[in-house]
């Protein structure tokens, strides 16, 4: 009788990755390359983040806070004074402290089908609970988009808590993310509708911050600001006029308005730079235990 033949195991590259018996390098590590790749590294991130320390400093930020200023007011004036040059472009924001846009009843309040274009019925915006109708939204008598009077009971377009939180309203452009501008708000029935859903500024703040403080770019200015007081920083008007929406002291809130410049990293954060310099020292301790 003939011996059956051993059978042989299958080859290849599918078999030998499934199995985990690929051929690997599997470096050991030396005393004299631990300290030169913790060294080389310690110094990297050193660079780094005295790099971009520097950058960070470089930016010019200048904050003039107005709900104080403003108290009691229906329109203000901000004056900006600079002691120092601003180089353009210049950002203008508003920052709002103490607002927490993140809550979860205040962040679903909102209709995505409507502001995509939907002109939907008071049935449709069970989502925009508890501001639905212009009556809620507090916009009743006001004139929509097209000078007409609104109607209390109607549907307010846009409704929602966040629609009806919406602070300033001067129009600027390329101020909105690129998504936001094409196709995701349309305005459903401009007749009936209180505010602009198309309108930049309110795609701005829609785009709801994750803390508590928190910045939504305004506009920007692209010549030099030297250093002095001025009193127009939007479209060559002689005043900022904001319009006071709501009171934040109820909160224990603070709004201001932000003139920044920034760098090739962005605005004004020390975070990264700071986290090197420890990430560097941390390397520099374990060099040491390692000579140790």
């Amino acid at each position: 009788m003939e011996q059956a033949s051993e059978k042989k195991p299958p080859k290849g590259f599918g078999y030998a990755f499934k199995q985990q018996i690929m051929k690997a390098w599997q470096p050991v590590p030396t005393l004299n390359s631990t300290i030169a790749l913790f060294g080389f590294l310690s110094v990297f991130f050193l660079i780094m983040g005295i790099v971009l320390i520097s950058y960070s400093n470089s930016v010019k930020v200048n904050i003039q806070r107005y709900d104080a200023l403003c108290q009691g007011s229906n329109t203000c004036t901000v004056d900006i004074a600079l002691d120092t040059d601003l180089e353009p472009p210049i950002f203008l924001y508003y920052e709002l402290q103490n607002f927490y846009q993140n809550h979860r009843r205040y962040l679903k309040s909102k209709s995505p089908l409507q502001l995509s274009g939907e002109n939907l019925g008071y049935s449709g915006l069970d989502e925009c609970s508890p501001v639905i109708t212009n009556d809620e939204m507090g916009v009743t008598g006001k004139l929509s988009l097209t000078n007409t009077t609104l109607i209390g009971s109607d549907p307010a377009i846009p409704c929602g808590l966040i629609a009806k939180r919406q602070a300033i309203t001067i129009d600027q452009t390329n101020i909105a993310w690129p998504s936001d501008k094409t196709g995701r708000y349309a305005n459903p029935n401009p007749s009936k509708q209180w505010a602009n859903i198309t309108d930049e500024h309110f795609m701005v703040w829609m785009r709801t911050a994750a803390l508590p403080t928190f910045r939504k770019l305004y506009g920007r200015i692209n010549q030099k600001l030297p250093v002095g007081k001025y009193y127009y920083v939007i479209s060559n008007s002689n005043y900022v006029f904001i319009k006071l929406d709501y009171d934040v002291s109820a909160f224990s809130g603070q709004k201001a308005l932000v003139l920044s410049t920034t760098n090739a990293f962005g605005g004004k954060n020390e975070f990264l730079s700071i986290a090197y310099i420890h990430y560097n020292n941390r390397i520099y301790d374990q060099k040491i235990l390692k000579q140790k």
